[in-house]
């Protein structure tokens, strides 16, 4: 046999074997290797006494509306704002004091909200980088913050720290979810603002009334941590992934599973509908991955990290993704003219 069969990729070869043990191998129309532009995250600036500054691990990104602003934070304790047309550092937002882990951003574009290990939240204008608000701080290192489609709230969570929903003017509470788990990795709030959902470290995702902070569901979506969290543009279906073997895409009324996703053996870091039947995944595998929901199929692959991918982030559009990665690097990415999917089918099924 040829030695040559022995070096394929290990990685390809292990996520084609689940994919094959849940009914859909799925090929990639496409592999895009060379994105628009690559951004170095930390500070060019910084001495050589401090190294760890030039070259910070990327933790969260945000991209504006438009598309011509990022905003971008890491493990240095600063969010740094970015013109992308440019790739020109635009503010450096100091005040946090200790990793960054969640970043979200107004659905104007204006405010940046960055969740921190020192508990705390603040709010920046994105535009001066002038810093607008700190909450109080909570009771442990808050993981993920997201903005409510209101764009006046937001809510963040992590360990130890239920999550909660602040008012963005002066920064005060005013929701504060019960829940028995004491592990909160990842949030999203529905495109109408009516449901949080909460992942947690045990793999249980909760999805709240968001006005009243009534649990409306509790689903065992994995054995496994949850790390991302997202719904369809509709807000009918909610996907979750973590460490487990897929991402599973639940009914948000009904809370029935409705798709699995292959991931393995990747862990899965972030999550990004780029339409309510394409979303694209982030993780250990260094590769952002777009699958088609509704078989499930590949349609591209997106290589060039060589480290995890930590978030995704898209314009209004959904055409230009942002990704940003342990490499210490964002990459934007042009998706204006995505493939169709080619799945091979399992024996018996017709391919599409």
């Amino acid at each position: 046999m040829d030695a040559t069969l022995f070096s394929i990729n290990r990685r390809v070869f292990a996520t084609l074997a689940v994919a094959c043990c849940t009914g859909a191998l799925a090929v990639a129309d496409e592999t895009q290797t060379t994105p628009v532009k690559v951004i170095s995250f930390g500070d060019p600036d910084a001495a050589d006494t401090n190294p760890q500054r030039r070259t910070a691990v990327v933790t969260a990104v945000v991209l504006s509306p438009d598309g011509q602003r990022l905003a971008a934070a890491g493990d240095d304790h600063v969010v740094r704002v970015f013109d992308v047309p440019t790739a020109s550092l635009s503010h450096q937002l100091h005040g946090h004091k200790d990793w960054i882990r969640g970043l979200t951003m107004s659905s104007d574009g204006k405010t940046v909200v960055s969740a921190a290990a020192d508990c705390c939240c603040t709010s920046w204008d994105s535009q001066t980088g002038q810093k607008l608000n700190t909450t109080t701080p909570g009771a442990g290192p808050l993981r993920t913050v997201v903005f409510h489609p209101n764009g006046v709230q937001f809510a963040a969570a992590g360990y130890q720290c239920c999550a909660q929903v602040f008012n963005l003017s002066g920064g005060h509470q005013s929701l504060q979810l019960q829940s028995p788990r004491n592990d909160y990795t990842c949030l999203a709030f529905s495109p109408d603002g009516s449901t949080l959902a909460v992942g947690s470290g045990d793999g249980t995702l909760r999805l709240f009334d968001a006005v009243t902070g009534q649990l409306q569901h509790q689903i065992a979506a994995d054995t496994r941590r949850l790390r991302a969290v997202a719904f369809t543009s509709d807000g009918q279906n909610v996907a979750c992934g973590g460490d487990g073997a897929t991402v599973n895409v639940f009914s948000a009324t009904a809370s029935t599973l409705v798709g699995q996703i292959p991931t393995r053996p990747a862990k899965v870091f972030c999550l990004k509908y780029l339409s309510d039947d394409q979303l694209a995944i982030g993780g250990s595998d260094n590769r952002v991955q777009i699958w088609h929901t509704g078989a499930p199929s590949l349609v591209k692959i997106l290589e060039g990290h060589t480290g995890t991918i930590t978030s995704l982030a898209t314009d209004a559009s959904g055409q230009v993704l942002a990704s940003g990665s342990f490499d210490t690097t964002i990459r934007i990415w042009n998706l204006a003219k995505p493939n169709s999917p080619k799945t091979a089918g399992a024996p018996g099924t017709a391919t599409r």
